[in-house]
């Protein structure tokens, strides 16, 4: 199977510089878009991305640049770190440095506010000359990923051959990606599984112990099923990909995961604002996409643990009723 000639990273958070990392091991020219100038100049002093990924080496065949035009011509694979809340704007105003045929996979986690537009179906609405586009998840801990502790993680793209392709680029001794075509089902669960992760913290902040948060992740999980399948996901795919259920549970137990802290604060009585402050600026995708069950109830489909959350979130019910509610689902 052929392989890439140049790929491209837009974002260099810790996440789009640990995947330069990984790819750069498969493929000789890889090049990263940093919106920040400082990481570039941090890259070019010591190699090493001091305000995202520091004390990480970045091998000498990952470029960083400010400039995206640099970074994305002739590129053969893109893989967009971009928050979902910029991607339809960045891809618009990158797509003319777009190679035809370039196949682009989303590496964040989320979906569009109001359209609930999944990230594949942004990028292609903007990058219409692009090849194939879909994402990648899994349980992935960018710090530990770069530092080359085992991790495994699931690529998803409607054409066959591109995603055995892709997963084979990303894929190293110490880091295992499997190929899908389930674009809907990996996309779909990489969105809800912060909701559900804000349920785990919740339980956490309650300190209800570890049966009772069992229970409730298992019962978020089984509603992220429900509500991927009812956009089309395929039905065996969160059996057949561990990377799915593995990305659940890492963002529900991770100590480091933002969505279980923020849960944490609202179980422990922190209204949304304080939550979010104890964040220090940073996001949580949880909160910013709950809303999408909204959509979902409209359609019929009661997910009790992820609407109970949104309820709670919207200041309509108290923390005893969240609770209780959970428990009944």
């Amino acid at each position: 199977m052929a392989k890439f000639q140049k790929v491209a990273v837009l974002g260099a958070g810790a996440w789009g510089s640990s995947l330069a990392i990984i790819l750069s091991k498969n493929i000789q020219n890889v090049s990263v878009w940093a919106r920040e100038p400082e990481v570039v100049d941090s890259v070019k002093k010591s190699r090493t991305n001091s305000l995202f990924l520091p004390d990480i080496e970045i091998p000498e065949n990952v470029a960083f640049t400010n400039n995206p035009q640099e970074a994305i011509e002739n590129s053969e694979l893109l893989v967009w770190g971009v928050p979902i809340q910029y991607l339809d704007a960045t891809a618009k105003k990158f797509s003319p440095f777009v190679k035809d045929g370039a196949i682009m996979i989303n590496a964040g986690k989320g979906i569009e506010i109001g359209t609930w537009r999944r990230p594949s179906q942004v990028l292609k609405a903007c990058v219409a000359h692009s090849g194939a586009c879909g994402s990648i998840m899994g349980p992935n801990i960018a710090f530990e990923v770069a530092r080359g502790k085992y991790a495994e993680a699931v690529v998803a793209l409607e054409d066959r051959v591109s995603a055995e392709m892709s997963a084979e680029a990303f894929t190293t001794p110490t880091f295992n990606v499997r190929p899908t075509q389930d674009v809907v089902g990996v996309e779909v669960g990489a969105a809800l599984k912060n909701i559900v992760a804000l349920a785990a913290g919740f339980c956490d902040g309650m300190n209800l112990g570890a049966n009772t948060k069992a229970i409730i992740m298992a019962r978020g999980f089984q509603e992220i099923y429900r509500a991927s399948a009812s956009l089309g996901a395929w039905s065996d795919s969160f059996i057949k990909e561990s990377a799915i259920l593995g990305d659940v549970l890492t963002t529900c137990m991770s100590p480091d995961s933002r969505n279980r802290r923020t849960g944490e604060q609202l179980g422990k009585g922190a209204s949304v604002e304080a939550a979010l402050a104890a964040l220090n600026g940073r996001v949580c995708a949880g909160l910013e996409t709950i809303q999408i069950c909204r959509m979902f109830e409209k359609n019929g489909l009661k997910l009790p643990i992820m609407s109970t959350l949104c309820d709670l979130s919207e200041g309509k019910i108290d923390r005893a009723t969240c609770l209780k509610r959970m428990l009944c689902a």
